[in-house]
């Protein structure tokens, strides 16, 4: 998919959730065995798209990969695996940047004393 395909591609969401979900079931299908790639890289088959914050390391992760690639290793199905990575983070990144940031839910404290009584 194109850097551009990939841009339509997040833009329809309104929630960064929504963004980080549809970035982790794309991811999820690449990595599948019987895609067009062949083997996933191991140096970054482990991606978190938890929160934000994760999405920004693996983000950071999957481009330091890249950009390990030299000669003629940037046209190996690794880099080119990792390049159709990088450039969906990216635009899930863009797309994350634009939207607000959601709420913070905080659980409800519970005291000290009714826990020890449980």
């Amino acid at each position: 998919m194109s850097d551009e395909k990939w841009g339509m591609h997040f833009q329809q969401f309104r929630t960064r959730t929504e963004v980080r979900g549809t970035l982790t079931s794309t991811l999820t299908r690449l990595m599948e065995p019987g895609t067009s790639q062949t083997v996933f890289p191991v140096e970054i088959s482990s991606l978190s798209t938890g929160n934000d914050r994760e999405v920004m390391e693996s983000y950071v992760r999957v481009k330091n990969f890249c950009d390990s690639k030299k000669g003629n290793e940037r046209r190996s199905i690794a880099a080119t695996i990792g390049g159709e990575v990088r450039d969906l983070f990216a635009k899930a990144l863009e797309r994350m940047k634009q939207l607000p940031p959601e709420p913070i839910k905080h659980e409800p404290i519970i005291s000290a004393a009714l826990v020890r009584r449980a």
